[in-house]
């Protein structure tokens, strides 16, 4: 199981980012992808495994059937979509929005009830 979130600095340059992201690597952190927002700055996708939680945050991507919400304990965060529509679907720590991503680009969708 995967825990998600989507970086974007403030500072905009590719050196920065490749600096933070260093900082992030050595948390743990994997980047999934890297795209560019729509005010020209950076946003990273990244993820680490999540281990000794008991937070039920979906765990497969590209999945048809329905996933259980993550824990009310969740942080707010990027995980895999419930739906299945998309890879990954933002929980904002009480319910799914209608921000979505697929192949590190975003999308607005809303959630399935």
């Amino acid at each position: 199981m995967f825990e998600y979130v989507a970086f974007n600095p403030f500072n905009s340059s590719p050196e920065a980012l490749a600096n933070e992201l260093t900082k992030k690597s050595a948390e743990g952190w994997e980047v999934v992808n890297i795209v560019t927002t729509f005010d020209g700055r950076y946003c990273a996708f990244l993820r680490r495994p999540v281990s000794g939680t008991t937070q039920q945050a979906p765990q497969s991507v590209g999945s048809s059937a329905a996933q259980p919400a993550p824990s009310s304990a969740a942080p707010a965060a990027w995980y895999a979509d419930p739906s299945g529509r998309f890879e990954l679907r933002y929980w904002d720590g009480k319910e799914w929005t209608e921000h979505v991503a697929r192949g590190g680009q975003q999308f607005t969708d809303p959630p399935v009830a």
